[in-house]
């Protein structure tokens, strides 16, 4: 995990995104190209463990997690940290509630629904499923624009 910058005193604090995925060009392509913006600070993760911990500790504005990253599905490990990022405290942001952070869940299925556990995770915590292999300039656009809506930008 990579240190956040700390912002001068007269800059907005960027938004943070945590990224976890089993794909670690994919991963660090992500957040080359969101931190490539001033908006935004990017993490990456590669064990779930790790996130699970940095966001009880921190929290963060926005999530992209691999499905596959909780192997072997379906492990309850991924639900478990949505489940955190939707009850618990926001991250850095004004907004305390937990409940509209942005979540993307990254899968390989085009029918998500029919794959055990999976189709509860999206309905029930209403997460948005991305199809991977997926491009990443349409994954950070997709990022910051539900981090901006989010932020009411």
């Amino acid at each position: 995990m990579e240190e956040r910058p700390v912002p001068r005193p007269w800059q907005p604090k960027p938004f943070s995104v945590a990224v976890l995925d089993s794909d670690e060009y994919l991963a660090d392509r992500l957040c080359e190209r969101l931190r490539s913006t001033a908006a935004f600070n990017a993490s990456v993760f590669y064990d779930i463990a790790v996130l699970t911990k940095a966001q009880r500790q921190d929290g963060f504005d926005a999530y992209v997690l691999d499905y596959l990253a909780d192997w072997p599905p379906p492990s309850a490990a991924l639900e478990t940290l949505i489940a955190s990022i939707r009850n618990g405290p926001s991250s850095n942001s004004s907004n305390s509630n937990g409940s509209d952070i942005p979540i993307f869940v990254l899968g390989n299925q085009t029918v998500p629904e029919r794959i055990e556990g999976l189709g509860d995770i999206l309905m029930k915590y209403k997460v948005r499923y991305v199809l991977k292999p997926v491009q990443v300039e349409y994954l950070a656009k997709r990022v910051a624009e539900a981090v901006a809506k989010r932020a009411g930008l």
